[in-house]
């Protein structure tokens, strides 16, 4: 039995994050995404995995590699020169090798124990499987179409909303059936859709039953926004305090909070958890860290600093009269003292984000600021609720940001 995890794409909705990190190491819970579905194929004792690479490659190859001893997996790269879409991608696997396998996206947030206790079942019998998740609005996944236990065929991202069953992403797929990936024909888009084998294989008599799969337990990463939801899910699952780092007498740690190892929490800090402070992470003094938020790697969170709800990611700082609320800070970011990332419109209506040239509903009453890698604020800055900050740009002090930024730009008042 093979596991193939398809970790090629770009990642082009998840901008500007994903101009320096590759889609499938964006951080949920203190892991890359990408250690979720690999988790959950070490579970299943799939010990010949196949990873997908291209955008990016060598920073998913050297975090899986170092993964691949603490799962005990055997991992391959398998590079895919051209981004022709997923069922190209599981094409450049079956050409070196071909079994049974469990097929998932690299970019999937999912309960690791939770999704492999359910396809045990299905694993043991070799049969052709769709794992299911019912959302709420299903115009933006792809639809099953389904006549009791069967799939009949997955229509991506219906004109129509609404609630509806979508694809979670996550397939188990006999020897046989993977074969007729190489007859899939080039969609409109000019990819190859895995979710097409679906059709071709019903008019061979291998068709798809599907299995659901609780809401509760998967997430995909296609808008940054994804990324707090997602990391709302794993935090949840925190248990118990676990503090393996120095954390001073004079700091309140309550509730489900991790403090790893070499991290440092200084004086009359105030954690609330669930709350994930990853290692060498500096918190405080004074410092304010509410429910639902991961410290990355070597991140500084200094005095008088207020984060909610947000995730940080490594070496980054924001050193004192900072608040981040509900915000996607990337790595290498300095905050400079006072700014403020906003997340409350005054009307508090939902808030939109610009994605790929068009506005776009996060869904989200509160959410504030996607900023990429590299930036740096001058004091006193302000961003509000939705911009997103490229990459390697510098925000001068006192600057109030209320549209989005490109990537290497000097922002002024006069730029404004």
């Amino acid at each position: 039995m093979l596991g193939i995890v398809l970790a090629a794409g770009i990642g082009k909705r998840l901008r500007p994050l994903t101009e320096t990190k590759p889609k499938v190491l964006m951080p949920v819970a203190g892991k890359p995404v990408i250690y979720y579905p690999l988790k959950m194929l070490s579970l299943l004792n799939v010990n010949e995995v196949y990873i997908v690479v291209s955008y990016m490659k060598e920073a998913v190859e050297d975090y899986v590699k170092k993964l691949a001893n603490e799962l005990s997996l055997n991992v391959h790269f398998i590079t895919q020169e051209k981004e022709l879409g997923t069922a190209h991608a599981v094409k450049t696997v079956i050409e070196k090798v071909l079994d049974y396998a469990i097929v998932a996206y690299g970019d999937l947030y999912v309960n690791p124990e939770h999704i492999a206790n359910m396809l045990k079942p299905v694993i043991e019998k070799k049969r052709n499987v769709i794992t299911a998740v019912e959302v709420s609005n299903i115009s933006k996944y792809g639809k099953l179409m389904v006549s009791e236990d069967r799939v009949l065929k997955i229509v991506e991202k219906p004109f129509e909303g609404g609630k509806g069953l979508a694809n979670a992403g996550i397939y188990a797929i006999k020897d046989s059936t993977l074969k007729l990936v190489e007859e899939i024909k080039s969609s409109i888009r000019g990819e190859y859709e895995l979710t097409d084998l679906i059709e071709i294989a019903n008019s061979r008599g291998e068709g798809f039953n599907y299995i659901m799969i609780g809401s509760e337990e998967w997430q995909d990463i296609g808008y940054p926004w994804d990324l707090l939801s997602a990391n709302k899910m794993a935090l949840k699952n925190l248990s118990q305090k676990i503090v393996l780092g120095d954390v001073d007498p004079h700091a309140t740690v309550k509730g489900a909070v991790y403090v790893d190892e070499g991290a440092v929490v200084k004086g009359c800090t105030y954690i609330e958890g669930p709350a994930y402070i990853s290692h060498d992470a500096v918190i405080g003094p004074n410092a304010y860290i509410r429910p639902y938020t991961v410290i990355m790697p070597k991140a500084h969170i200094g005095f008088s600093v207020e984060v909610k709800e947000s995730i940080v990611m490594e070496n980054t700082h924001a050193a004192h009269l900072t608040y981040i609320g509900d915000s996607i800070v990337a790595e290498n970011v300095n905050l400079g003292a006072g700014t403020i990332l906003a997340n409350l419109r005054f009307d508090e209506a939902i808030v939109k984000v610009y994605v790929e040239g068009r506005k776009v509903e996060s869904g989200r009453r509160k959410l504030g600021a996607i900023i990429g890698g590299y930036v740096k604020t001058g004091v006193n800055v302000s961003i509000m609720p939705g911009v997103k900050i490229g990459s390697h740009s510098i925000i001068y002090p006192g600057v109030t940001v209320y549209r989005d930024v490109p990537s290497k730009t000097i922002v002024t008042k006069d730029w404004l």
